[in-house]
């Protein structure tokens, strides 16, 4: 049975209506205040239902009650019991629209506790959604308010409401407070609810919120599909910057989330230009091999002959940029050397010379240093090392992106 319609029947039990025993029975209190009782006749023609339903007749079931329904004189004990069975026969039915409607009669009855009112209430918005979001939001919003309850699920059904109806801003609202009392009863807010957040802020633009929403998105569930949902969002913002780009490109390629012709030569030709052609050239090689990179293009071939020269070239150099970073008492020239001993693959000595490049000092920041080092430990499978280094990173332009490096290696 659907977790929804299950969650609703036994909120129907609870309410008052009887699916094990006699539908004559009447709730204390009502029978004392007015001394109802519901007449033979139409007891038995709910019974009649009730057993139709039962046995998945719920045509039969819903006549049983159409001839309850049209004997005059119905007292209103009787008129409740009868919309509340609509409401049973239309659920087994997985007719939530029409099973809503039998229950707004009865929560229209005066019949119900001001308890079961609540409960009535919470059915109502909960059947309601995601066909009259008007609805939901209403009932929701109605039972949130009356009864003081923190649930995040009924705040989240309302954030999810709000987004529905095209309110972004309400949207965010609901289900941040979803976000903030799950948290506060130690649980894990649920992924549609970061998904709902994703949409709203995406929609008005906030950026900022958005890496923050997909940064816990991943946290809680590093899906492949998360952490391209974020690479999305952290490619846009680097767009202009080449050196956030080419670590964007790096996390998605460690990821392997680079599964688009344009991933490939994008991250490619950053990687020239930041005078890394060998790690250009593995670029466009993965991208050849996954059959993302058609093989026969010509503008592949151009980037691919390029990084080739150029590598052949900086090889051929690779002894005069040691010793000039062995000579130099500045990092700078130190650095240069990691990163183009770490696009060789030779982690080990790219690790050494970022190591000494921090050393030495005089570097910009120690940002791009401690992002190699992070990246080494990664290719090492040492996570714990890896998180020492990433947590290093202080600069605004790359503590996000190393934070995510953070979360990858704290899965290694």
């Amino acid at each position: 049975m659907p977790k929804k319609l299950l969650m609703i029947l036994c909120l129907a039990a609870s309410i008052g209506l009887g699916l094990s025993g006699s539908l004559l029975v009447v709730p204390a209190a009502h029978a004392q205040a007015a001394g109802a009782k519901v007449g033979e006749k139409v007891g038995k023609l709910l019974q009649d239902a009730l057993n139709a339903s039962k046995q998945k007749k719920n045509t039969e079931a819903l006549a049983k009650l159409k001839e309850a329904e049209a004997i005059s004189g119905t007292s209103k004990l009787e008129q409740l019991k009868i919309a509340e069975m609509y409401g049973y026969v239309y659920l087994q039915q997985k007719n939530y629209t029409a099973a809503a409607a039998a229950y707004e009669r009865t929560l229209a009855s005066g019949q119900l506790t001001p308890a079961q009112t609540n409960d009535r209430i919470k059915q109502i918005a909960q059947l309601s959604f995601p066909r009259d979001v008007k609805k939901t939001i209403a009932y929701s919003t109605r039972w949130l308010k009356e009864t003081g309850s923190k649930d995040p699920d009924m705040y989240a059904m309302l954030g999810q409401a709000y987004q529905l109806g095209g309110d972004d801003k309400k949207a965010i609202s609901a289900t941040e407070i979803a976000m903030r009392n799950a948290q506060a009863a130690g649980k894990r807010p649920e992924e549609n609810w970061l998904r709902i957040l994703l949409k709203s802020y995406g929609a008005l633009g906030d950026t900022a919120a958005v890496n923050r929403i997909t940064t816990t998105l991943v946290t809680a569930y590093p899906t492949k599909e998360n952490w391209q949902l974020l690479s999305s969002a952290l490619r846009k913002q680097a767009a202009g910057d080449d050196r956030i780009a080419l670590n964007v490109y790096r996390l998605m390629s460690q990821l392997d989330l680079m599964d688009k012709p344009d991933l490939f030569t994008e991250s490619a030709i950053v990687s020239i230009q930041a005078g890394l052609p060998g790690e250009a050239l593995k670029t466009m090689e993965a991208g050849s091999s996954k059959n993302v990179l058609a093989a026969g293009d010509a503008r592949n071939q151009r980037i691919m002959n390029d990084a080739r020269t150029r590598l052949k070239v900086q090889q051929q150099n690779l002894p005069k940029l040691e010793q000039a970073a062995a000579n130099s008492r500045q990092g700078l020239p130190e650095l240069q050397l990691a990163e183009v001993l770490m696009s060789y693959g030779q982690t080990d000595k790219a690790m050494a010379a970022a190591n000494r490049a921090i050393q030495k000092g005089g570097l910009p920041d120690t940002d791009d240093a401690w992002m190699l080092i992070g990246r080494a430990h990664v290719l090492k499978k040492n996570g714990a090392e890896a998180r020492k280094a990433f947590a290093q990173v202080k600069g605004q332009e790359l503590a996000s992106i190393a934070r995510l490096w953070n979360i990858y290696s704290s899965k290694i």
